[in-house]
């Protein structure tokens, strides 16, 4: 087995059409945002694939709340079947209110921040009506939990827990942070990989409607951090917004409070995991009581019963090498990101973009042509995983320090003026410096 360290950051973009016809078949193990949109790209470009998920349906776990989308946008346009349907009115997470997606770093009492413009080019999609929007078409085989990835011969060999198999001639471990392929490749186990991270953390998640609907939103039409201490750099909420309801009066929001926590370090466990949800949600309330009442008060309007039964055990990881062989990886498996700069979905579909494109364009079925095509893909993905893997870590101490350098999704932030938002039967009013009114579009 070969194996390749690399360093360079060029990208080799192959066309789209191979002129062998050569079509391997793909097994994709992992149905989250990378592997649907690699297999978007595949049923564009006429791969046979199969696309396995250990959920046992689309909605057995928590899918997460909602992702920005910036630059990865054009992609998939481009690169996707012409029958998906409408992106913004399948995906947008302030669907049906007329707003734009808007996150805001408070900074020392300055509000600063970006929002989708023709500028900036920023959506922020709910994550859940994301993940159906990318499989559109694709038939996604759930409870399928892959335990053994294996070469018989020139195939490769999933092995499922249901006793099931699947063959075919490349492997892609799409299958996030504990990928089983990744052991496969690597053939060392997902513990060596992963790092602990030194945060400790309690979420909590409300619907809010009414005066408070509208108080959230002018904090922040999408999402906001708010630094709680200056001693601690790891000490934020952050807040941010899942969907508006179809009638547009309310809306399902989380939040997260975070601070430095060695134990988690050194050790992967998150001390206040083990409390009930109503004292988790009394100590939450205790860390943000020195804030302006209106950055505390979702925490505050919070049930015991909004509080997460699980707080989240942050862990990152990146891969600086990846033997070559006919099993590769993509998002989580390679580059598993702290959520600071919102970037982790983002770089597993720019992965899948990627990688669908050169194995569409396999001049043939030997190791050789693979091994080609992973090496390109290899020299502009795993730098480029790397870099935002110790961005993401660091990124919440270098906005405390100096908001100049500060890039939201791409974008520069500027200074945002306060809003005034009210929001009746007819729509939505927004305020600032200007005046402007922004109507309810109809649901869908």
């Amino acid at each position: 087995m070969l194996h390749m360290r690399v360093k360079m950051r060029e990208v080799i973009e192959p066309t789209m059409t191979s002129e062998s016809g050569y079509k391997p078949k793909v097994l994709i193990v992992g149905g989250g945002l990378g592997g649907l949109t690699l297999a978007q790209v595949f049923r564009k470009n006429g791969i046979p694939f199969e696309i396995f998920e250990r959920d046992e349906h689309e909605v057995a776990r928590a899918q997460g709340w909602s992702l920005t989308l910036h630059s990865v946008l054009d992609g998939l346009f481009e690169a996707f079947p012409d029958d998906m349907p409408n992106f913004r009115e399948s995906v947008h997470h302030l669907n049906p209110l007329d707003l734009e997606t808007q996150v805001v770093f408070y900074f020392n009492n300055e509000r600063i921040g970006t929002e989708g413009s023709p500028a900036t080019p920023l959506l922020r999609a709910n994550r859940l009506q994301l993940r159906r929007w990318l499989s559109t078409k694709i038939n996604v085989q759930y409870g399928r939990v892959a335990s053994k990835v294996e070469r018989v011969g020139d195939k490769m060999v999933v092995t499922f827990r249901n006793g099931t198999t699947a063959m075919g001639d490349i492997v892609v471990g799409a299958d996030g942070a504990n990928s089983i392929v990744r052991e496969h490749i690597l053939g060392k186990p997902n513990k060596e990989i992963l790092r602990n991270v030194p945060v400790g953390s309690i979420t909590g998640e409300v619907k809010l409607s009414g005066r408070a609907l509208a108080r959230q939103l002018e904090l922040a039409h999408s999402m906001a951090i708010i630094p709680v201490t200056t001693a601690d750099a790891w000490n934020h909420l952050f807040f941010g917004l899942t969907g508006i309801s179809p009638d547009g009066q309310s809306g399902e929001f989380f939040w997260l409070v975070s601070w430095h926590d060695p134990l988690a370090s050194a050790t992967g466990r998150v001390a206040v995991n083990a409390f009930p949800r109503h004292e988790r949600l009394e100590i939450a309330k205790k860390m943000v009581a020195n804030l302006d009442p209106k950055f505390r008060a979702i925490v505050e309007e919070t049930p015991a019963e909004g509080i997460r039964d699980i707080g989240w055990v942050p862990m990152d990881c990146h891969l600086d090498e990846i033997p070559l062989g006919r099993a590769t990886l993509l998002g989580d498996a390679v580059h598993l990101m702290m959520p600071y700069k919102a970037e982790g979905g983002i770089h597993a579909m720019r992965d899948a973009l990627h990688l669908g494109k050169l194995l569409s364009n396999l001049e043939s079925g030997d190791d050789a042509a693979l091994h080609r095509a992973l090496t390109t893909f290899y020299g502009e993905m795993l730098p480029r995983g790397a870099e935002a893997v110790e961005t993401s870590r660091t990124f919440q101490h270098e906005f405390r320090k100096d908001k100049t350098g500060v890039h939201a999704w791409g974008h520069p932030v500027r200074s945002l003026p306060d809003e005034k938002i009210e929001i009746g039967p007819e729509g939505v009013t927004k305020m600032s410096k200007g005046i402007c009114k922004l109507q309810i579009v109809p649901s869908i």
